[in-house]
C-alpha cells in the first residue's frame, strides 16, 4: 500500500498497552544521529533492519521468491557470495506461513472496505509478531480512513521502527506530529531517524532545521542550516535563514562572512542578480553591518555591490570619493558632473537608482558617521514615495533622527505616519512624545500620550508618562488623580482575576470591557495650583532633607539584621535604599549632558522614575511622592549649595547606599537590576571624577558579577583594572582569579575577544620596551602620580603567562609554548613556568598532529622534573611539605597521563606518605591526599589488584 499524504500527528496514546507494545520499538538510547558513524539501529529482541522499499504488495507474491531464497542460501553454503538486494520481498518471506496467510486475508478485507475485519486480522498478526511492518502500516491506514489520526500516527510510528531505513515513513511521521501537536521533540526524533536513513536528503535537512528554529533551539537550527548550506552552496534562501538565526545568537560576524563569501562566488561567476544574489540580499547584508555598527563598511558595500548589480562594477573611481554619495544622486547630476571620470552616456540613468530601502539605510549610516547633511539628502528621497507603502521606512528614519537628536526633523517623518488612518503603533506616538518633550512642547507630548490611551486604554506606561507630564507641568492634582485611578482600577482587576472561575471562558478581545477609565482630559488652567513661595520651597527642601536622614537612620538600624540574612529585614532595607537611590538618580545635576562637567551644585528639577520595579509599586511610590509634594513646585535654586553633601548626607554615605543596594540586589533579587544601579553610580559626576570612589564602584561591580556567576560581565569589568593599572602583574592575577570563580569562566577566559585584547597588551609592552613600531599595539593607559603615561621598565611575567594560559586553554599548545618560553627566559626557576611548559608539551604529544610524540614527552618530563627540583628546594629552604607533595602528585599524574602507571605509583605513594607524616597533624593545611588516593585506587582497580584498591579506598577515601 502507498503511504497516504495525510499530515497529522499525535503523541503515542489511546492504544491498549497490553495489546500493542509501542515502547518496545522506541530506541530511546539513540545518540544524536547527526553525529553517528554507524547506520546500524539497535532495536528490541526480534527487530532487525528491513529493506528500504515502502511498497506493499500482496503477501502471496512472497511465495514465488521462496525458491530464489533457497538457491541464495545454497550458494552461500558452497562458499559463493549471496546475492544482494533481497529488499522487501526477502523481508516478507522471512515471516512465518501463518503471518503471510493472515496478511493476505487482511489485504483482501481492506480492498473490500471491510475495515473492521481487516483491523481484527492485523491486530491478531501484531499479537503473534510485533515486528511485522505491513501489519502496522495497514493498521495505520485503517485508523486514518476511520478518521483517527492519532492512532494512525502511532501505528506508522511503530511501523517505522520495524523498517528503520524507510525514511519516507519517518518523514511522514514527523510531519504528522507537527500537524497534530505543533513543534515537539517527537518530530525531532522522527527527523533524526529519517536523516540517519538518508543523510543527504535536502528536504529532511531543511524541515528539521526549521523545526529546531520553531522550538527555540537556535544552535541546532544553525547547525542544520549550515549542513544544508554545504549541500546547497551559495543558496541565498538558506543564507537568509542562517542570518536570522545567527542574529539571534549574536553571531552576526559569522553571518556577514557567509554573505561576503557568496558575493565573491557570484562576482567570480559574474552572475549578479541573475544568479541568485540580489538587492534584497544586499539589504540583509547592510542590516547586519548596521547591527555590528560598522557604518563605513555598510556604506562601502552598499555602493560597490549596488554598482555591481547594475553592471557598473568597473566604475571603481567612485570609491575615491569619500564623505558623500553623489554617485547615487537622482534627478540632479550637478555633483556627478564634476567627476572627470563620469561619462553620462556610458550607462543609462536607471543604473544610478538605488532602492529606497537601501537608500534609507545609507542615510542612517551617514548620520551615524556624523555626515548629517548627506544623510538628510538620502532621507529626502522618501518624500517622493507613498507613505502608505513605505510607512516603516518613514518611522525608521524618524527613530534614527530622534536618536541623533534632530527632534524637529524626526517629527516631520513621524508626522507623515501619524497622519495615516492606521497609525496605531504606540511606539510611534511615544517617540513623538519624546521629541515634543525635548523641544519643550509639553502640550503636544500630552496629546501623544492621550492618543496612545485612546487606542490602548490599558497602556500603563503611557498613563504613567502622562502623570509625569502633569507632575512637571505643576498639575499635580491631575497627576495624583490619574495615579489614584490607575491604582484603584488595578486592584479591581486583581480582585476580578481572583474571583474568576478556573474554567470560565474568555470573551472575545473586542468585547472585553476595559478596566481603565477613559483617557483623562486636560484640566482648565485656572484650576491649576499657583507657584510656591520662596518660604514654601525652603520648607520643602528641609522636609526632603529630614526624610532622607530618617531613611538613612532606618538603613543603619536594619543593617545588622540585613547582614545576618533575615529576609524581612532585607526586604525592608531594599525598599528604603531603593527610595534613596531613586531620589539621587532622578537629580539631573548629578547627570549632566556632558560627563566632563564638574558638579556645580544641586538644583531641584522635574524627576523621572527609572527604577525597575513592579507597576503597582511604581504607581504607589509616585502616589506617595505626589501627596507629599502637592503643595510645592520644583524650581531652579539660585543660591549656592553645599558641594559636599546632598539632602543631609555626604557623598561617601550615598556611595555606600548605592553599593550596598547593588550587592543586596545581586544576592537576593536580580543581578541585572544591580548592574543598573552600579551604572548609575558610574555615570554620576560626583563619583566619576573621584578616583577612589570610581575604584570602589568598579570593585563592587566585579564582586556582583562574580556572585552572579556572570563570566561575560566579570571579564568586561576587569578591563577597568587592567586599563588603569596596565603592566602591573596583580591585575592580571585578579583577572584569572575572577574568571576561575565563575562557572562558565573557562569558556570566556580564552574566547577570541580576550585573546585579542591581551595580545594587544603584549604588543604595547614590547613596543614600549624595544622602541620598535608594532602594528596593533594597545595604547599606554596607566598613569603615574604626576599624570604622565606609565611606561613599563621590564617585561611583565604575569601578562606573558596569562596569554600563554589562554592559548593553552584553547588547545593551542605550540603558540602557548612561545609565550611560556619568553617567561622562562625571564625567570627559569619559577615552578609554575616549568610546570606550564611541561604540561603544554605533554598535551601536545597527545594530539594527532604531533610530528614527534616521543620527543615532546621527553621535553615535558624534563621540565616537569625541573619543576619538582624547584619545589624540593622550597621544601628544604622553608620546610613547606605541601609544596613537595604537590610536585610528587603532578609527576605521578603526568606518568598516568601517558599510560606509564607503574612509574606513577611511587609518586602517588610519596604524596600520601607526606600527607600521613607531615600534613595530617596540621589542621587546615593544603593537602592533595584525596586526589592522589583516588588516582592510585583507579590504577590498582584497572590493573586487576582489587585488594590494594580496597585498602587505599578504606584508608583514604571512606568518610
Amino acid at each position: 500500500m502507498e503511504t497516504s499524504g495525510r499530515q497529522d500527528l499525535a503523541h503515542i496514546n489511546d492504544f491498549d498497552d497490553e495489546e500493542y507494545d509501542y515502547d518496545g520499538f522506541m530506541d530511546d538510547s539513540d545518540e544524536d544521529p547527526d553525529y553517528s558513524d554507524s547506520d546500524e539501529i539497535s532495536e528490541v529482541g526480534y527487530l532487525e533492519e528491513r529493506g528500504e522499499s515502502s511498497d506493499d504488495s500482496d503477501v502471496s507474491e512472497a511465495f514465488n521468491d521462496d525458491m530464489t531464497d533457497f538457491h541464495q542460501y545454497l550458494r552461500a553454503a558452497h562458499g559463493f557470495k549471496k546475492g544482494k538486494g533481497r529488499g522487501r520481498r526477502a523481508e516478507e518471506a522471512s515471516y512465518s506461513h501463518e503471518i503471510r496467510v493472515l496478511m493476505s486475508e487482511a489485504n483482501q478485507k481492506y480492498v473490500q472496505s471491510n475495515l473492521q475485519a481487516a483491523q481484527s486480522i492485523v491486530e491478531q498478526i501484531i499479537r503473534i509478531d510485533g515486528g511485522v511492518y505491513p501489519a502496522w502500516k495497514m493498521l495505520g491506514e485503517i485508523h486514518k480512513e476511520k478518521g483517527d489520526e492519532k492512532k494512525c500516527f502511532m501505528s506508522w510510528f511503530t511501523a517505522a521502527h520495524c523498517r528503520p531505513k524507510d525514511y519516507h515513513l519517518w518523514l511522514e511521521c514527523a510531519r504528522m506530529s507537527i500537524d497534530q501537536e505543533g513543534p515537539n521533540e517527537t518530530a525531532i526524533y522522527c527527523y533524526n531517524r529519517a536523516s540517519r536513513a538518508n543523510p543527504d536528503d535536502i528536504t529532511i535537512m531543511y524541515e528539521k532545521a526549521v523545526l529546531y528554529k520553531k522550538l527555540g533551539q537556535l544552535n541546532k537550527a544553525a547547525d542544520g542550516f549550515s549542513q544544508l548550506a554545504k549541500a546547497l552552496p551559495n543558496d541565498m534562501g538558506v543564507l537568509k535563514e542562517i542570518a536570522q538565526i545567527y542574529t539571534q545568537l549574536h553571531r552576526i560576524l559569522d553571518a556577514i562572512k557567509l554573505y561576503e563569501d557568496s558575493i565573491q562566488h557570484y562576482q567570480s561567476e559574474d552572475l549578479g542578480d541573475r544568479g541568485g544574489f540580489g538587492w534584497s540580499d544586499l539589504n540583509i547584508l547592510v542590516e547586519l553591518y548596521i547591527l555590528e555598527k560598522r557604518w563605513d563598511k555598510a556604506v562601502y558595500m552598499t555602493k560597490s555591490i549596488g554598482r555591481w548589480l547594475w553592471g557598473r562594477a568597473n566604475d571603481t573611481f567612485w570609491d575615491q570619493i569619500q564623505g558623500d554619495d553623489r554617485e547615487w544622486d537622482e534627478f540632479d547630476d550637478s555633483r556627478k558632473a564634476v567627476v572627470k571620470e563620469y561619462d553620462r552616456q556610458k550607462f543609462p540613468e536607471s543604473t544610478y537608482v538605488m532602492p529606497i530601502e537601501l537608500r534609507v539605510k545609507l542615510g542612517i549610516c551617514r548620520l551615524k558617521l556624523g555626515h548629517a547633511e548627506e544623510a538628510i539628502k538620502h532621507f529626502r528621497y522618501l518624500d517622493r514615495h507613498d507613505p502608505s507603502v513605505y510607512y516603516d521606512l518613514f518611522q525608521e528614519t524618524g527613530d534614527t533622527l530622534l536618536e541623533y537628536g534632530s527632534h524637529e526633523m524626526a517629527l516631520e517623518y513621524f508626522g507623515v505616519v501619524a497622519a495615516m488612518e492606521l497609525a496605531e503603533d504606540p511606539k510611534l506616538w511615544s517617540n513623538m512624545a519624546k521629541c515634543y518633550k525635548e523641544i519643550g512642547n509639553v502640550e503636544d507630548a500630552e496629546e501623544c500620550y492621550l492618543t496612545i490611551l485612546s487606542l490602548y486604554p490599558d497602556d500603563v506606561d503611557a498613563r504613567m508618562k502622562l502623570a509625569e507630564i502633569y507632575e512637571v507641568s505643576d498639575r499635580r492634582e491631575e497627576a495624583l488623580e490619574l495615579v489614584n485611578q490607575i491604582i484603584a482600577l488595578r486592584k479591581q482587576q486583581d480582585a476580578m482575576e481572583k474571583t474568576r472561575s478556573p474554567g470560565g471562558q474568555v470573551k472575545e478581545a473586542n468585547s472585553v470591557p476595559t478596566f481603565f477609565a477613559p483617557p483623562p482630559v486636560r484640566m482648565p488652567a485656572n484650576k491649576r495650583r499657583a507657584e510656591a513661595t520662596a518660604v514654601e520651597r525652603a520648607e520643602m527642601r528641609a522636609r526632603k532633607t529630614e526624610q532622607t536622614i530618617t531613611k538613612y537612620r532606618k538603613l543603619e538600624y536594619l543593617r545588622p539584621r540585613m547582614e545576618l540574612g533575615e529576609m524581612d529585614a532585607i526586604r525592608e532595607w531594599l525598599d528604603t535604599a531603593g527610595d534613596l537611590v531613586d531620589d539621587f538618580r532622578n537629580t539631573r545635576a548629578f547627570y549632566p549632558s556632558e560627563r566632563s562637567q564638574k558638579f556645580k551644585g544641586f538644583a531641584t528639577t522635574a524627576r523621572r522614575r527609572a527604577a525597575k520595579r513592579g507597576t503597582d509599586a511604581n504607581m504607589e511610590r509616585m502616589q506617595h511622592r505626589l501627596q507629599e509634594a502637592l503643595s510645592f513646585q520644583d524650581e531652579e535654586i539660585s543660591e549656592a549649595e553645599d558641594l559636599s553633601q546632598f539632602n543631609g548626607l555626604d557623598f561617601d554615605s550615598w556611595l555606600y547606599i548605592f553599593m550596598q543596594y547593588a550587592i543586596c540586589l545581586t544576592k537576593y533579587e536580580d543581578p541585572q537590576d544591580a548592574y543598573d544601579v552600579i551604572t548609575a553610580a558610574k555615570e554620576a559626576n560626583v563619583f566619576f571624577h573621584d578616583e577612589k570612589r570610581k575604584f570602589i564602584v568598579h570593585a563592587t561591580h566585579l564582586a556582583c558579577a562574580i556572585w552572579a556567576q556572570d563570566a561575560e560581565t566579570t571579564s568586561e569589568v576587569t578591563r577597568f583594572f587592567m586599563h588603569s593599572h596596565q603592566f602591573q602583574g596583580d591585575v592580571y592575577r585578579l583577572f584569572i582569579t575572577s574568571m576561575t570563580a565563575c562557572k562558565q569562566g573557562q569558556e570566556v577566559f580564552h574566547n577570541s575577544a580576550n585573546q585579542k585584547y591581551f595580545l594587544r597588551q603584549i604588543k604595547a609592552m614590547d613596543k614600549a620596551l624595544t622602541g620598535k613600531a608594532i602594528v596593533g599595539a594597545a595604547s599606554l593607559t596607566a598613569k603615574c602620580e604626576d599624570g604622565a603615561a606609565y611606561v613599563p621598565k621590564d617585561f611583565d611575567l604575569a601578562l606573558l603567562m596569562l596569554y600563554g594560559h589562554m592559548l593553552a586553554a584553547g588547545r593551542g599548545y605550540i603558540p602557548a609554548l612561545n609565550y611560556y618560553a619568553r617567561a622562562h627566559s625571564i625567570n627559569p626557576d619559577h615552578p609554575l613556568i616549568n610546570l606550564s611548559i611541561g604540561v603544554a608539551y605533554l598535551h601536545r604529544s597527545m594530539q594527532r598532529q604531533t610530528d614527534n610524540r616521543h620527543w615532546e614527552v621527553l621535553q615535558a618530563m624534563a621540565f616537569l622534573f625541573e619543576y619538582r627540583r624547584v619545589k624540593e628546594e622550597i621544601k628544604k629552604t622553608y620546610g613547606y611539605w605541601d609544596q613537595l607533595q604537590e610536585a610528587e602528585y603532578n609527576i605521578g599524574r603526568a606518568f598516568q597521563q601517558i599510560g606509564l602507571t607503574h612509574l606513577a605509583i611511587p609518586y602517588y605513594e610519596a604524596a600520601l606518605k607526606i600527607s600521613d607524616e607531615h600534613l595530617s597533624p596540621l589542621p587546615g593545611s593544603w593537602d592533595v591526599k584525596y586526589e592522589a588516593a583516588y588516582n592510585l585506587q583507579q590504577i590498582y582497580a584497572t590493573s586487576g589488584n582489587p585488594i590494594l584498591a580496597r585498602e587505599i579506598t578504606n584508608k583514604y577515601l571512606v568518610i
